[in-house]
């Protein structure tokens, strides 16, 4: 299991500790058919053939899903089956969580640069800012089935919320509205997530030029990796009376 070096911030007794945090892995995975890539998936990697099978299962059908199917390599699974028997953008639209049409994760490179921002916040601010998104969210007080992204300003104060059944998919729709209003890139804001930092949420924050992510939940290996080369303060399990900063600690002052 890889781990991580986190700086533990305890807001009741304002202790500061650096910890080796164990933290859930994430990988790519290429399917390939008889050799041909057709779809890249966001996961832990292991039991990856059963992935791939159960996947095409539901998006191929009992036939295709029946093929044989190998692990061709650490992080490929390769289908005996011609390529166009299997719905490449249907699988990725589906499985990949934010990752659709782009096979390799590897052109965030090419696509973005470095958060620059030299702001910092207290402690106090960020573990504030969950239970002041949870007020803005309507539909999952009456449901409790949506996840939330927020945009929070640098006081904690919530700008703007969106709710979906996808947590990628409220995020998309932050976006979304800030590139109809010529809002980008949030330079001065923190991103609220009401789960867990998986690499297609960081991904989005990197292109949206947001220096400061606070997850409710845990982030994956990848998403750490992710914020800590594109300067990103990345929170994890912000719930008071505790939290845990994951990279680029030094934004976070107090608690």
């Amino acid at each position: 299991m890889p781990q991580r070096r986190v700086d533990r911030l305890d807001l009741a007794t304002g202790a500061r500790a650096g910890v080796d945090d164990d933290v859930a892995d994430e990988a790519a995975l290429v399917v390939t058919a008889r050799g041909q890539a057709i779809a890249t998936l966001m996961r832990t990697p292991g039991d990856d053939v059963a992935l791939v099978r159960g996947l095409l299962y539901a998006e191929a059908g009992p036939e295709v899903a029946a093929r044989a199917m190998t692990q061709a390599g650490p992080h490929q699974v390769d289908v005996d089956a011609d390529p166009a028997e299997l719905p490449a953008r249907a699988v990725l639209a589906s499985a990949a969580c934010g990752v659709c049409g782009r096979i390799e994760v590897a052109a965030l490179e090419g696509r973005a640069r470095a958060v620059a921002a030299d702001w910092q916040l207290p402690a106090a601010v960020i573990a504030a800012i969950p239970a002041a998104v949870r007020a803005e969210q309507p539909t999952f007080a009456t449901t409790g089935g949506l996840h939330a992204a927020a945009l929070c300003d640098r006081a904690g104060r919530v700008l703007a919320v969106a709710e979906d059944v996808g947590r990628h998919n409220a995020v998309d729709k932050l976006v979304g509205a800030a590139v109809a209003a010529g809002g980008l890139p949030w330079r001065d804001q923190v991103l609220a997530l009401t789960g867990r930092a998986g690499y297609e949420l960081l991904e989005k924050a990197v292109l949206a030029g947001v220096p400061v992510v606070v997850a409710v939940s845990a982030p994956s290996r990848l998403a750490i990796d992710v914020a800590e080369r594109f300067g990103i303060t990345l929170c994890g399990f912000v719930r008071p009376p505790r939290l845990n900063v994951y990279s680029h600690g030094w934004r976070v002052v107090g608690p």
